[in-house]
């Protein structure tokens, strides 16, 4: 959020077309009273199926009405995507890095891995909110499997597909608009698995629609700053529901405000930040083992009822 608010950010650059485009997904999305007015009326049930659509949309409208974004020019046919270039960049052509690269980028690993398992985390929530609204299907999570299969998939792109891009185990905002489809009830999607599928095979066949892209090229940044508002308002939930007490709150700021720094390593010193805070404020014994609050606030009749019988 701070990246796009921030001074020579894209919304400083763009405010009206990405604030109004961000207003309309949050309110279509998350909104209360939206959601009251989508069980009367079959026009708001339509447009709150679309997610984050209807926002992007409009953001692109108004945006080519005021003259913030330049007009598109079409272009018919089917794209061709310059494969040989991009042969040029794979490992195999370039050459695989010494030890010493590996070796340096361990620090830059493990702060990526402790970033994406946010990601897990704010996946795992989104799924609990909607699985118990549905009793046809039972949404099976697995963490485990989370890792293997962003393991396969980033060990494909590392040899096949030079763009990291994708590189993170969730796309927050799209997922936010499956699990918010779901919510809607099996007419409106009849499996959370098979909806997912559609999702990414009509985004494979909508890049190489010639159309779509060059009527999305001149607009590309609204649909990269509404992802990044929407992701930030969800991880703001999700972070909040996460903490227990003013003690994690007060921690939790502090590592956000870290994080907002401008230096390049700000998030190196938020994770130890972090890490020296949760040791030395929120855990009751520094040196012995970390017991739950349940079970240090358990009444002594509870504890002694085994010892009783």
């Amino acid at each position: 959020m701070i990246g796009e608010l921030k001074v020579g950010g894209r919304i400083e650059a763009t405010p009206i077309s990405l604030i109004v485009g961000a207003i309309i997904s949050t309110y279509v999305l998350f909104s209360l009273s939206f959601k009251n007015i989508a069980k009367t009326s079959s026009l708001a049930l339509k447009v709150a199926s679309f997610g984050m659509v209807p926002g992007m949309i409009l953001a692109m409208i108004i945006g080519w009405v005021v003259g913030e974004y330049d007009l598109p020019s079409i272009e018919w046919g089917i794209t061709q995507p310059d494969f040989a270039l991009m042969t040029k960049y794979l490992a195999f052509s370039v050459g695989f890095p010494s030890w010493e690269i590996f070796l340096t980028a361990i620090p830059t690993a493990i702060i990526a891995y402790v970033i994406a398992f946010g990601d897990i985390v704010i996946g795992f929530t989104l799924m609990d909110r909607i699985d118990h609204l549905r009793e046809d299907e039972k949404i099976e999570t697995n963490v485990d499997r989370v890792h293997l299969v962003t393991a396969i998939r980033n060990g494909i792109h590392a040899f096949l597909a030079p763009w990291p891009g994708l590189a993170g185990p969730l796309w927050t905002a799209a997922h936010a608009t499956v699990a918010e489809r779901y919510a809607m009830g099996r007419k409106s999607m009849e499996s959370i698995y098979s909806r997912g599928g559609t999702f990414w095979f009509a985004g494979l066949f909508a890049l190489f629609m010639l159309p779509l892209v060059t009527l999305f090229k001149p607009v590309l940044s609204i649909a990269l700053s509404l992802t990044l508002i929407l992701t930030a308002y969800i991880c703001i939930i999700v972070g909040m529901e996460q903490l227990k007490n003013s003690t994690e709150r007060g921690v939790a700021g502090i590592v956000s405000v870290t994080l907002t720094m401008p230096d390049p390593k700000s998030t190196i010193f938020a994770v130890c930040i972090g890490l020296a805070l949760y040791f030395l404020i929120e855990r009751p014994r520094l040196l012995d083992k970390h017991e739950s609050d349940e079970a240090t606030e358990q009444p002594v009749s509870e504890k002694g009822k085994g010892k009783s019988g």
